[in-house]
């Protein structure tokens, strides 16, 4: 998330004890994305259940919140992040 940054970052879905993690991108970004081997891109119109906001149902929570401003993840700077060569910096999730 860091990577991606704060102006670039739409709501994120977890999953914890799964290590499952779902980035909300727009429609139509499976080229942005191709070659970030850590990212399935499913299909618009999949569902995708979703907890209220606030909190974690059945181990399902949000990271990133949904603001309801309708933004989602830049899908190239997601797929940037994920792409390989890429190299975390020391500490970057402490």
């Amino acid at each position: 998330m860091q990577r991606i940054g704060p102006d670039r970052l739409g709501p994120v879905l977890v999953h914890p004890s799964a290590d499952l993690a779902w980035w909300l991108v727009p429609c139509g970004s499976v080229e942005e994305l191709a070659g970030a081997d850590f990212l399935t891109v499913h299909a618009s119109g999949r569902s995708l259940r979703c907890p209220p906001a606030e909190r974690y149902v059945d181990g399902l929570g949000w990271l990133e919140k949904p603001a309801g401003s309708g933004r989602l993840t830049d899908p190239a700077a997601l797929g940037a992040a994920f792409r390989p060569g890429r190299r975390l910096r020391a500490g970057a999730f402490r």
